[in-house]
C-alpha cells in the first residue's frame, strides 16, 4: 500500500485558501467593486472571483492573479515576517478611471475575436455520411 505525503511549506502555510485570495479580496474591497465588476474590467471571468471570495478555489492561478491586479492598477508586495513566513500584499501603483479601463476591456476584446473565417465545407464520405 502507498503511502501519501502531504507536501506544505514552511514559510507558506495556510489552511483553507491561498493568503493571496485575501489579499485579492481586500483589493476589490478597497476599489468598491463587487465580482461582475471586477470581471468588466480586468477580462477574467466573474465566475473566476466567485470561486476564489466564496467558491472552493484554494490556489488560483499566478497568472491570473497578476492580471487582475495590474488592470486594477496594483502590484504585489509581498512581506517577510519576523519569522520568516511571508504575508501577501497589494498595493496601489496608479490611479485608474475605471469606466475608460472597461471601455479599453470591450474594445480589445473586439479586436482579439477579429472578423469571422470562412470554415470550408465537409467532404462527404462515400456512405453519405459527412466526414
Amino acid at each position: 500500500m502507498a503511502m501519501r505525503s502531504v507536501l506544505s511549506y514552511r514559510c507558506y502555510n495556510f489552511v483553507d485558501k491561498d493568503p493571496a485570495i485575501d489579499a485579492a479580496r481586500t483589493m476589490f474591497h478597497d476599489e468598491g467593486l463587487s465580482e461582475y465588476e471586477g470581471s468588466q474590467i480586468t477580462g477574467c471571468a466573474a465566475a473566476t472571483y466567485k470561486g476564489w471570495f466564496r467558491g472552493g478555489t484554494r490556489r488560483p492561478n499566478n497568472a491570473t492573479l497578476t492580471q487582475t491586479a495590474a488592470a486594477l492598477g496594483y502590484v504585489r508586495r509581498d512581506e517577510l515576517t519576523r519569522d520568516g513566513h511571508v504575508r501577501v500584499g497589494y498595493v496601489k501603483a496608479r490611479d485608474l478611471d475605471y469606466q475608460k479601463e472597461r471601455e479599453k476591456q470591450a474594445d480589445w476584446i473586439l479586436k482579439q475575436r477579429g472578423p469571422k473565417k470562412k470554415r470550408k465545407p465537409r467532404k462527404k464520405r462515400a456512405n453519405g455520411n459527412a466526414a
